[in-house]
Protein backbone atom coordinates (compact mmCIF):
# COMPACT_ATOMS: atom_id res chain seq x y z
CA UNK A 1 0.00 0.00 0.00
CA UNK A 2 2.65 2.74 0.68
CA UNK A 3 4.54 1.78 -2.45
CA UNK A 4 1.27 2.06 -4.28
CA UNK A 5 0.72 5.62 -2.70
CA UNK A 6 4.88 6.74 -3.49
CA UNK A 7 4.67 6.00 -7.01
CA UNK A 8 0.75 7.63 -6.91
CA UNK A 9 2.99 10.34 -5.35
CA UNK A 10 5.87 10.93 -8.16
CA UNK A 11 3.28 9.91 -11.12
CA UNK A 12 4.77 6.85 -12.57
CA UNK A 13 2.79 3.55 -12.69
CA UNK A 14 3.42 0.03 -13.42
CA UNK A 15 7.06 0.19 -11.05
CA UNK A 16 7.90 -0.80 -7.70
CA UNK A 17 9.70 1.92 -6.02
CA UNK A 18 12.83 0.37 -4.05
CA UNK A 19 14.69 3.37 -3.07
CA UNK A 20 15.18 7.33 -3.18
CA UNK A 21 18.55 8.65 -2.99
CA UNK A 22 19.08 12.73 -2.86
CA UNK A 23 21.76 15.02 -3.59
CA UNK A 24 22.18 18.86 -3.83
CA UNK A 25 21.20 19.00 -7.26
CA UNK A 26 20.19 15.78 -8.18
CA UNK A 27 17.39 13.09 -7.03
CA UNK A 28 17.68 9.96 -8.22
CA UNK A 29 14.76 7.30 -7.87
CA UNK A 30 15.59 3.32 -8.20
CA UNK A 31 12.46 0.96 -8.87
CA UNK A 32 11.64 -1.85 -10.85
CA UNK A 33 8.43 -3.00 -13.04
CA UNK A 34 5.97 -5.07 -11.86
CA UNK A 35 4.44 -7.57 -14.32
CA UNK A 36 3.95 -10.82 -15.06
CA UNK A 37 5.89 -12.99 -17.55
CA UNK A 38 3.15 -12.86 -20.31
CA UNK A 39 4.27 -13.08 -23.78
CA UNK A 40 3.12 -9.64 -25.99
CA UNK A 41 3.36 -11.67 -28.90
CA UNK A 42 1.49 -15.47 -27.99
CA UNK A 43 0.18 -14.21 -24.84
CA UNK A 44 2.33 -17.33 -23.26
CA UNK A 45 3.27 -17.08 -19.83
CA UNK A 46 5.92 -19.57 -20.45
CA UNK A 47 9.54 -17.23 -20.24
CA UNK A 48 13.30 -17.49 -19.06
CA UNK A 49 15.04 -14.78 -18.02
CA UNK A 50 17.31 -13.82 -20.52
CA UNK A 51 19.13 -10.95 -18.47
CA UNK A 52 18.94 -7.78 -16.34
CA UNK A 53 19.61 -4.49 -17.64
CA UNK A 54 19.73 -0.84 -16.18
CA UNK A 55 18.10 2.00 -17.97
CA UNK A 56 18.25 5.61 -16.83
CA UNK A 57 15.13 7.96 -17.66
CA UNK A 58 15.82 12.07 -17.38
CA UNK A 59 12.96 12.97 -15.38
CA UNK A 60 10.35 16.30 -14.93
CA UNK A 61 12.71 18.62 -11.99
CA UNK A 62 11.29 18.24 -8.64
CA UNK A 63 12.34 20.68 -5.42
CA UNK A 64 14.33 22.59 -8.16
CA UNK A 65 16.55 19.71 -8.53
CA UNK A 66 17.35 17.15 -11.00
CA UNK A 67 15.78 13.43 -10.99
CA UNK A 68 16.97 10.65 -12.49
CA UNK A 69 14.45 6.64 -12.41
CA UNK A 70 17.06 4.03 -12.73
CA UNK A 71 15.21 1.34 -13.63
CA UNK A 72 16.40 -2.77 -13.35
CA UNK A 73 14.63 -4.31 -16.22
CA UNK A 74 14.43 -7.82 -16.84
CA UNK A 75 14.49 -9.36 -20.22
CA UNK A 76 12.83 -12.35 -20.60
CA UNK A 77 12.94 -15.29 -23.66
CA UNK A 78 9.37 -17.16 -24.89
CA UNK A 79 9.54 -20.88 -24.28
CA UNK A 80 6.85 -21.09 -27.10
CA UNK A 81 7.62 -18.45 -29.93
CA UNK A 82 10.78 -17.98 -29.02
CA UNK A 83 10.08 -13.78 -29.20
CA UNK A 84 12.47 -11.84 -26.67
CA UNK A 85 10.59 -8.78 -24.49
CA UNK A 86 10.99 -7.32 -21.61
CA UNK A 87 8.18 -5.27 -19.34
CA UNK A 88 7.02 -2.22 -21.15
CA UNK A 89 7.24 1.48 -19.34
CA UNK A 90 3.95 3.43 -20.06
CA UNK A 91 5.92 6.72 -18.72
CA UNK A 92 9.01 6.07 -20.95
CA UNK A 93 9.35 8.15 -24.15
CA UNK A 94 9.87 5.72 -27.35
CA UNK A 95 13.28 6.18 -28.38
CA UNK A 96 13.98 9.07 -25.96
CA UNK A 97 16.08 8.83 -22.82
CA UNK A 98 13.44 10.90 -20.99
CA UNK A 99 10.03 10.28 -19.24
CA UNK A 100 7.11 11.49 -21.14
CA UNK A 101 6.17 13.76 -18.37
CA UNK A 102 9.63 15.56 -19.05
CA UNK A 103 8.40 16.24 -22.73
CA UNK A 104 5.20 17.48 -21.61
CA UNK A 105 7.40 19.35 -18.98
CA UNK A 106 9.27 21.05 -21.78
CA UNK A 107 7.02 21.91 -23.82
CA UNK A 108 5.24 23.83 -21.55
CA UNK A 109 7.90 25.53 -20.18
CA UNK A 110 8.83 26.63 -23.54
CA UNK A 111 5.42 29.13 -23.82
CA UNK A 112 7.36 31.53 -21.37
CA UNK A 113 9.82 34.05 -22.20
CA UNK A 114 12.75 32.28 -21.28
CA UNK A 115 16.24 31.61 -23.55
CA UNK A 116 16.53 27.48 -24.55
CA UNK A 117 19.80 27.38 -21.94
CA UNK A 118 17.88 28.43 -19.20
CA UNK A 119 15.30 25.83 -19.70
CA UNK A 120 18.17 23.30 -20.45
CA UNK A 121 19.49 23.83 -17.06
CA UNK A 122 16.59 23.53 -15.27
CA UNK A 123 15.39 20.36 -17.00
CA UNK A 124 19.71 18.95 -16.97
CA UNK A 125 19.45 18.25 -20.41
CA UNK A 126 21.06 19.89 -23.73
CA UNK A 127 19.73 22.67 -25.63
CA UNK A 128 20.03 20.07 -29.01
CA UNK A 129 17.30 17.93 -27.16
CA UNK A 130 15.02 20.56 -26.60
CA UNK A 131 14.91 21.83 -30.17
CA UNK A 132 14.68 17.63 -31.26
CA UNK A 133 11.43 17.93 -29.07
CA UNK A 134 10.19 21.52 -30.45
CA UNK A 135 11.14 20.44 -34.05
CA UNK A 136 8.20 17.65 -33.28
CA UNK A 137 5.83 20.39 -32.79
CA UNK A 138 3.46 22.26 -35.24
CA UNK A 139 1.13 24.80 -34.03
CA UNK A 140 -1.66 25.01 -36.86
CA UNK A 141 -2.80 28.85 -38.65
CA UNK A 142 -6.29 30.11 -36.98
CA UNK A 143 -9.40 30.53 -39.62
CA UNK A 144 -8.81 33.82 -41.03
CA UNK A 145 -11.11 36.66 -39.05
CA UNK A 146 -13.94 39.26 -39.85
CA UNK A 147 -11.30 42.01 -38.70
CA UNK A 148 -7.95 40.94 -40.12
CA UNK A 149 -4.70 42.62 -39.10
CA UNK A 150 -1.78 42.43 -41.08
CA UNK A 151 1.98 43.71 -40.20
CA UNK A 152 5.49 43.31 -40.05
CA UNK A 153 8.07 42.92 -37.58
CA UNK A 154 11.68 42.62 -37.41
CA UNK A 155 12.47 38.95 -36.59
CA UNK A 156 16.27 38.23 -38.46
CA UNK A 157 14.91 34.38 -38.98
CA UNK A 158 15.15 31.85 -41.42
CA UNK A 159 17.37 34.49 -43.47
CA UNK A 160 15.16 36.87 -44.25
CA UNK A 161 15.50 40.29 -42.03
CA UNK A 162 11.52 40.48 -41.75
CA UNK A 163 8.38 38.67 -40.69
CA UNK A 164 4.85 38.75 -40.88
CA UNK A 165 2.00 39.20 -38.52
CA UNK A 166 -1.33 38.06 -39.06
CA UNK A 167 -3.33 38.61 -36.50
CA UNK A 168 -7.45 38.97 -35.37
CA UNK A 169 -8.66 42.55 -34.80
CA UNK A 170 -11.49 41.52 -32.93
CA UNK A 171 -10.58 38.54 -30.34
CA UNK A 172 -7.19 39.80 -30.53
CA UNK A 173 -5.38 36.76 -30.97
CA UNK A 174 -2.22 35.57 -33.51
CA UNK A 175 -3.46 33.74 -36.55
CA UNK A 176 -0.20 33.11 -38.16
CA UNK A 177 3.53 33.93 -38.14
CA UNK A 178 4.90 33.78 -42.10
CA UNK A 179 8.91 33.87 -42.43
CA UNK A 180 8.75 36.81 -45.01
CA UNK A 181 6.74 39.91 -46.15
CA UNK A 182 7.65 39.57 -49.55
CA UNK A 183 4.82 39.70 -51.99
CA UNK A 184 5.75 36.63 -53.86
CA UNK A 185 5.93 34.58 -50.46
CA UNK A 186 2.39 36.67 -49.04
CA UNK A 187 0.60 35.55 -52.27
CA UNK A 188 2.00 32.02 -52.41
CA UNK A 189 0.63 31.64 -48.55
CA UNK A 190 -3.11 33.29 -49.06
CA UNK A 191 -2.96 31.71 -52.28
CA UNK A 192 -3.09 27.89 -50.26
CA UNK A 193 -6.26 29.19 -48.35
CA UNK A 194 -9.80 28.39 -49.65
CA UNK A 195 -11.47 31.26 -51.20
CA UNK A 196 -14.53 31.00 -49.03
CA UNK A 197 -12.91 31.53 -45.81
CA UNK A 198 -11.16 34.47 -47.49
CA UNK A 199 -14.10 35.56 -48.72
CA UNK A 200 -15.41 35.28 -44.60
CA UNK A 201 -12.46 38.82 -44.32
CA UNK A 202 -14.73 42.17 -43.78
CA UNK A 203 -12.43 44.78 -42.62
CA UNK A 204 -8.74 44.76 -43.85
CA UNK A 205 -6.44 46.17 -40.88
CA UNK A 206 -2.99 47.19 -42.42
CA UNK A 207 0.28 49.90 -42.66
CA UNK A 208 0.79 52.05 -45.50
CA UNK A 209 2.92 49.36 -47.33
CA UNK A 210 2.17 48.66 -51.07
CA UNK A 211 2.84 44.99 -50.56
CA UNK A 212 -0.28 44.64 -47.94
CA UNK A 213 -2.36 46.97 -50.82
CA UNK A 214 -1.37 44.31 -53.52
CA UNK A 215 -2.10 41.30 -51.32
CA UNK A 216 -5.80 42.90 -50.54
CA UNK A 217 -6.63 43.64 -53.85
CA UNK A 218 -5.37 40.61 -55.01
CA UNK A 219 -6.95 37.87 -52.27
CA UNK A 220 -9.49 40.17 -50.27
CA UNK A 221 -11.37 42.62 -52.95
CA UNK A 222 -14.50 42.55 -51.14
CA UNK A 223 -13.19 43.41 -47.59
CA UNK A 224 -12.70 46.80 -46.64
CA UNK A 225 -8.76 48.17 -46.40
CA UNK A 226 -8.47 50.68 -43.52
CA UNK A 227 -5.38 52.22 -42.54
CA UNK A 228 -3.86 51.83 -39.12
CA UNK A 229 -4.49 55.76 -37.76
CA UNK A 230 -0.99 55.73 -35.94
CA UNK A 231 0.71 55.41 -39.56
CA UNK A 232 -0.79 57.99 -41.18
CA UNK A 233 -0.69 60.61 -38.57
CA UNK A 234 2.86 60.57 -38.05
CA UNK A 235 3.24 61.56 -42.16
CA UNK A 236 2.39 65.11 -40.45
CA UNK A 237 4.92 64.40 -37.31
CA UNK A 238 7.20 63.77 -39.72
CA UNK A 239 6.79 66.40 -42.06
CA UNK A 240 6.76 68.83 -39.47
CA UNK A 241 9.88 67.40 -37.47
CA UNK A 242 12.09 67.58 -41.28
CA UNK A 243 10.98 71.33 -41.17
CA UNK A 244 12.30 71.78 -37.78
CA UNK A 245 15.47 70.27 -38.60
CA UNK A 246 15.53 72.68 -41.65
CA UNK A 247 15.17 75.60 -39.42
CA UNK A 248 17.63 74.56 -36.73
CA UNK A 249 20.59 74.69 -39.04
CA UNK A 250 20.33 78.34 -39.06
CA UNK A 251 20.19 79.10 -35.20
CA UNK A 252 23.14 79.44 -32.61
CA UNK A 253 24.02 76.11 -30.82
CA UNK A 254 22.29 77.25 -27.74
CA UNK A 255 19.08 77.60 -29.75
CA UNK A 256 19.70 74.55 -31.40
CA UNK A 257 19.67 72.25 -28.36
CA UNK A 258 16.86 74.03 -26.63
CA UNK A 259 14.56 73.44 -30.00
CA UNK A 260 16.06 69.67 -30.21
CA UNK A 261 15.05 68.85 -26.38
CA UNK A 262 11.82 70.45 -26.43
CA UNK A 263 10.93 69.25 -29.86
CA UNK A 264 7.43 66.95 -28.45
CA UNK A 265 5.66 69.65 -27.44
CA UNK A 266 5.60 70.71 -30.66
CA UNK A 267 3.83 67.35 -31.72
CA UNK A 268 2.07 67.66 -28.94
CA UNK A 269 -1.50 68.77 -29.70
CA UNK A 270 -2.07 72.24 -28.32
CA UNK A 271 -5.31 71.15 -26.18
CA UNK A 272 -3.11 68.97 -24.27
CA UNK A 273 -0.56 71.41 -23.30
CA UNK A 274 -0.08 73.10 -20.03
CA UNK A 275 -0.07 77.00 -19.50
CA UNK A 276 3.95 76.32 -19.06
CA UNK A 277 4.31 74.06 -22.08
CA UNK A 278 2.30 77.03 -24.29
CA UNK A 279 4.35 79.45 -23.12
CA UNK A 280 7.48 77.40 -24.59
CA UNK A 281 5.30 76.41 -27.71
CA UNK A 282 5.07 80.40 -28.08
CA UNK A 283 8.30 81.10 -27.78
CA UNK A 284 9.60 78.57 -30.86
CA UNK A 285 7.38 80.11 -33.03
CA UNK A 286 8.45 82.74 -32.59
CA UNK A 287 11.99 81.98 -33.43
CA UNK A 288 10.82 80.40 -36.72
CA UNK A 289 7.96 81.25 -40.02
CA UNK A 290 8.56 77.87 -41.48
CA UNK A 291 7.73 76.43 -38.06
CA UNK A 292 4.91 78.39 -37.39
CA UNK A 293 3.55 77.49 -40.52
CA UNK A 294 4.10 74.10 -39.68
CA UNK A 295 2.92 74.01 -36.72
CA UNK A 296 -0.78 75.74 -38.08
CA UNK A 297 -1.05 72.70 -40.38
CA UNK A 298 -0.32 70.32 -37.82
CA UNK A 299 -3.04 71.77 -35.18
CA UNK A 300 -5.06 71.97 -38.28
CA UNK A 301 -5.24 68.29 -39.18
CA UNK A 302 -5.86 67.51 -35.62
CA UNK A 303 -8.55 69.82 -35.03
CA UNK A 304 -10.24 69.75 -38.73
CA UNK A 305 -9.68 66.33 -39.94
CA UNK A 306 -9.25 64.25 -36.73
CA UNK A 307 -12.31 65.10 -34.84
CA UNK A 308 -14.68 63.92 -38.04
CA UNK A 309 -16.55 60.85 -37.24
CA UNK A 310 -17.66 59.43 -40.72
CA UNK A 311 -15.64 58.91 -44.13
CA UNK A 312 -17.67 61.53 -46.25
CA UNK A 313 -17.08 64.38 -43.99
CA UNK A 314 -13.26 63.16 -43.47
CA UNK A 315 -12.76 63.07 -46.82
CA UNK A 316 -14.43 67.00 -47.04
CA UNK A 317 -11.88 67.84 -44.74
CA UNK A 318 -8.88 65.75 -45.56
CA UNK A 319 -9.28 67.24 -48.85
CA UNK A 320 -9.61 70.82 -47.57
CA UNK A 321 -6.52 70.58 -45.32
CA UNK A 322 -3.91 68.88 -48.53
CA UNK A 323 -5.25 71.79 -50.44
CA UNK A 324 -3.75 74.21 -47.15
CA UNK A 325 -0.42 72.29 -47.03
CA UNK A 326 -0.22 72.39 -50.98
CA UNK A 327 -0.44 76.35 -50.49
CA UNK A 328 1.91 76.80 -47.80
CA UNK A 329 4.68 75.72 -50.22
CA UNK A 330 7.07 74.00 -47.83
CA UNK A 331 8.96 70.96 -49.53
CA UNK A 332 8.61 68.62 -46.21
CA UNK A 333 5.45 68.35 -46.74
CA UNK A 334 5.12 66.89 -50.28
CA UNK A 335 5.98 63.03 -49.04
CA UNK A 336 2.83 63.47 -47.12
CA UNK A 337 0.41 64.98 -49.64
CA UNK A 338 2.15 62.09 -52.26
CA UNK A 339 1.40 59.78 -49.50
CA UNK A 340 -2.28 61.13 -48.43
CA UNK A 341 -2.97 61.12 -52.35
CA UNK A 342 -1.78 57.45 -53.04
CA UNK A 343 -3.69 56.36 -49.92
CA UNK A 344 -6.89 58.59 -49.68
CA UNK A 345 -9.46 55.75 -49.75
CA UNK A 346 -8.37 53.74 -46.77
CA UNK A 347 -7.23 56.38 -44.92
CA UNK A 348 -11.29 57.79 -45.15
CA UNK A 349 -12.61 54.46 -44.61
CA UNK A 350 -10.61 54.26 -40.91
CA UNK A 351 -13.35 57.04 -40.17
CA UNK A 352 -16.25 54.48 -40.27
CA UNK A 353 -14.62 51.70 -38.39
CA UNK A 354 -12.98 51.62 -34.96
CA UNK A 355 -10.23 48.60 -36.00
CA UNK A 356 -6.15 49.66 -35.96
CA UNK A 357 -3.30 47.51 -35.06
CA UNK A 358 -2.89 48.69 -31.89
CA UNK A 359 -3.14 45.02 -31.01
CA UNK A 360 -0.78 44.18 -33.11
CA UNK A 361 2.24 46.58 -32.51
CA UNK A 362 1.69 45.45 -28.63
CA UNK A 363 2.45 41.69 -30.22
CA UNK A 364 5.66 43.42 -31.55
CA UNK A 365 7.09 44.60 -28.39
CA UNK A 366 6.81 41.28 -26.90
CA UNK A 367 8.24 39.00 -29.82
CA UNK A 368 11.23 42.09 -28.99
CA UNK A 369 11.37 40.97 -25.29
CA UNK A 370 11.51 37.12 -26.31
CA UNK A 371 14.15 37.91 -29.23
CA UNK A 372 16.62 39.88 -26.69
CA UNK A 373 15.58 37.03 -24.01
CA UNK A 374 16.84 34.41 -26.79
CA UNK A 375 19.83 36.12 -28.06
CA UNK A 376 17.58 35.81 -31.51
CA UNK A 377 16.73 32.35 -33.30
CA UNK A 378 17.40 31.62 -36.62
CA UNK A 379 15.60 28.16 -36.74
CA UNK A 380 12.09 29.85 -38.47
CA UNK A 381 10.07 26.96 -37.03
CA UNK A 382 11.59 27.28 -33.67
CA UNK A 383 11.18 30.53 -33.51
CA UNK A 384 7.23 30.73 -34.95
CA UNK A 385 6.60 27.81 -32.58
CA UNK A 386 8.29 30.15 -29.95
CA UNK A 387 5.74 33.52 -30.70
CA UNK A 388 2.63 31.43 -31.06
CA UNK A 389 3.19 29.53 -27.63
CA UNK A 390 3.91 33.32 -25.95
CA UNK A 391 1.94 34.82 -27.56
CA UNK A 392 -1.16 32.74 -27.37
CA UNK A 393 -1.28 30.92 -24.10
CA UNK A 394 -4.82 29.35 -24.89
CA UNK A 395 -3.52 26.91 -27.82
Amino acid sequence: MQNNITTLLLGIQDVEVTGVSEERRLITIDCKPVHDRVCPHCGSSHAWVHDHREQVLRDAPMRRKHVLLRVKNTRYDCKDCGARFEAPLSFAAKGKQMTKRLIAYVVDAFRDIRSVSELAKEVGISTTSIFRIVACLFVPRQRLPRVFCIDEFKGDSGGSKYQTTLADGEAHRIIDILPTRYGKDLAAYFSSIDRAERCGVEIFVSDMCGTFKGVQEAFFPQSTHVIDRYHFIRQVHWALENVRKREQKRMTATERKWFKRSRSLLKKPAKNLTEAEKSLVATMLEKSDAIRTAYVLKEGFYTYVLSQNDKETAATALSKWMEEAKKGGQKEWRYCLRAYNNWFEEITNSFDYPWSNGYVEGTHNKIKTVKRVAFGRQNFHHFRTKLLFVCSKDR
